[in-house]
């Protein structure tokens, strides 16, 4: 099956995450990340059409943090209670928007 991406995807490295900026949980691990959006899994609620505000936490050398206003374009309940859920990101900031671009590049390389 040929998938046609507009954005380069990569898997962050174990422990990044994404954190509901109003209230601090833990909302899910990142599994993949693009410029425009990523995956997460968790066992929060993530239904299509929710947006989110998350705080990115990608580990690495540096630790780097990214604010982003997102949406939940689809989600799949595991029967184990863990939920996948796609996110494109709505909102990021310009500088934000950068950082990520380094990020994902710096991962594309290796």
């Amino acid at each position: 099956m040929f998938e046609k991406r507009e954005n380069t995807r990569v898997n962050p490295p174990e422990g990044s995450l994404a954190v509901n900026q109003l209230s601090q949980d833990r909302i899910g691990r990142l599994i993949d990340i693009s410029a425009s959006g990523f995956l997460l899994a968790g066992r929060v609620g993530m239904n299509p059409g929710m947006i989110f505000q998350l705080e990115l936490v990608l580990t690495g050398d540096p630790e780097v943090y990214i604010k982003v206003g997102a949406e939940c374009i689809w989600s799949d309940l595991q029967t184990s209670g863990l939920t996948f859920g796609g996110f494109q990101i709505i909102d990021i900031s310009d500088a934000d928007q950068t950082t990520l671009n380094e990020f994902i590049e710096q991962l594309a390389v290796h």
